[in-house]
């Protein structure tokens, strides 16, 4: 059985006010033409098919389209909620399209009941477990679990999973050990799980991390999105994950590159260097100028040789600040605490002074610590 797996698509997604939606529909087109040439079985999108709990009307009529394109090829899909999606938003109309073979996995309790396909090998189970929380586990199950892999853990096994069978989970979570980019946030260690608990399944087709790769072994997999959603994400190279089961225990798993419309890129250098006419592209571009002061109208400079800018900074701002605050703690000796403390607020707010309830909190603060 040859599966597609896709995540993150963020359909509607905006970076620095701008529209990826026609970037959105030029990848589809990509995803499309492979989906037509190679035999594929099923589709998997593991979660954060828009960008926004509240979709655009745009994002919601892509979303319409892909699923009507795959469904003309007779391919199943299975698609599960991630955290930017409103679960029951995402769910309308379901049970309507579960008779046309694409299904949602949008609750917890629907996910204790996998989907069945057959091939020549046999079954296989597709598991659709929605992005989830210790809280969505106790509200349900009335438990008290507090942790993300205990919670996940539960669910799995109440699954019932017969192992002699090829079994499929479709996840929306951060697994610990995958690499992050800024685009993706979490705090400490509190939301990851651990692999361990995704073992159990042939394959583990994850959403929620923006860079394709694998997780401890090629069947615990995050397939990326299919686009470069962030500056941290320039150096990426996006793919699909295409896996192949065959009997029990054997499973392949393979990336398909995806070229995008128009590339995401970072420049460095000086303002004159960066605009020269032969460098004119359409790419996304986050420009970084070494001038060592500040140019006027650089955007719009810049903006007239790469058409899609992004962003601009500046590489001596940092330095400059680093030197500034070294200078301002120089014979800070010879200063209170409570001093040190106000300057340093203001030098972090623009100058502005610290309130008088703000003085009195420093004061009792300063207090208890010194005696």
């Amino acid at each position: 059985m040859k599966l597609l797996h896709l995540s993150d698509l963020h359909l509607g997604k905006k970076i620095c006010e701008m529209s990826m939606i026609d970037e959105q529909r030029y990848i589809f087109d990509r995803i499309f033409e492979y989906a037509q040439s190679a035999a594929l079985d099923a589709v998997i999108i593991a979660g954060d098919v828009y960008d926004k709990s509240i979709p655009t009307v745009e994002a919601v009529s892509l979303f319409d389209s892909i699923l009507e394109r795959f469904n003309a090829m007779s391919l199943p899909v299975f698609i599960i909620s991630g955290n930017h999606d409103s679960a029951q938003r995402l769910s309308v109309g379901s049970a309507v399209m579960r008779k046309s073979g694409i299904y949602f996995g949008t609750g917890l309790e629907q996910s204790l009941r996998p989907v069945t396909l057959e091939d020549k090998y046999g079954k296989v189970n597709f598991y659709l477990l929605p992005f989830m929380r210790p809280a969505d586990v106790n509200d349900l199950f009335d438990e008290e679990i507090r942790d993300f892999t205990e919670a996940v853990r539960y669910v799995t096994e109440k699954m019932n999973i017969d192992t002699n069978e090829r079994n499929v989970i479709v996840s929306h979570q951060f697994v610990a050990g995958a690499a992050l980019s800024e685009s993706e946030t979490i705090v400490g260690n509190t939301e990851c799980v651990d692999k361990s608990v995704y073992e159990i399944f042939d394959y583990a087709a994850l959403g929620h991390i923006h860079s394709p790769q694998n997780v401890g072994c090629e069947t615990i997999r995050y397939c990326g999105t299919p686009l470069k959603y962030s500056a941290s994400e320039t150096g990426h190279s996006k793919s699909m994950t295409v896996v192949t089961l065959e009997e029990k225990g054997s499973v392949m798993v393979d990336t398909v590159d995806l070229l995008p419309l128009h590339d995401m890129r970072k420049i460095k250098g000086k303002f004159n260097d960066l605009t020269r006419e032969e460098l004119r592209s359409d790419d996304y571009i986050y420009a970084e100028l070494t001038d060592e002061m500040e140019i006027q109208y650089a955007a719009a400079g810049l903006r007239a040789v790469y058409s899609n800018l992004m962003s601009v900074s500046y590489s001596y701002t940092s330095s400059v600040s680093d030197r500034e605050n070294a200078a301002a703690l120089i014979n800070s000796e010879e200063k209170s605490t409570y001093d040190m403390f106000t300057e340093f607020y203001s030098r972090q707010h623009n100058e502005k002074q610290m309130s008088d309830i703000q003085k009195e909190i420093l004061n009792e603060i300063l207090e208890r610590i010194e005696g």
